[in-house]
């Protein structure tokens, strides 16, 4: 998974959604602002360069674009590409709100249960 095998270690026990959810406080801590890429993104697949999508490309294969004939690092290609779509994503502000304002929807408060009251009917017709 990666080449820190602790590292790995430690995300894979945590989750990725508890990972997330530390970035995010993190973000909120220092002021920053957090924008989450789609999962299903192509960023490894979509050259960084002239943006065209090589949807044969399989993992071992070396990453030469059949558009630019550009030869990609296909790490610093997807890099390239995530930081861009997360730009795209903060012009468009569909960011997630990190710097101060709520990350989560708020929840309508809790209402304290209202107690049963008995019927007088059946409580008056006991002889």
């Amino acid at each position: 998974m990666l080449k820190n095998r602790r590292l790995a270690r430690a995300i894979s026990d945590a989750g990725f959604g508890d990972f997330l959810r530390m970035l995010e406080y993190k973000c909120q801590w220092y002021g920053r602002t957090l924008v989450q890429v789609d999962t299903f993104f192509p960023s490894s697949k979509l050259c960084c360069i002239c943006h065209q999508k090589n949807a044969e490309l399989q993992l071992p294969d070396r990453w030469r674009c059949p558009h630019c004939k550009t030869e990609h690092q296909r790490d610093e290609n997807a890099m390239v590409n995530i930081f861009v779509e997360g730009l795209r994503i903060l012009a468009e502000g569909r960011s997630v709100a990190a710097c101060g304002g709520p990350v989560r929807p708020k929840r309508e408060p809790r209402r304290a249960p209202v107690k049963q009251e008995t019927s007088l009917e059946t409580s008056s017709h006991a002889a």
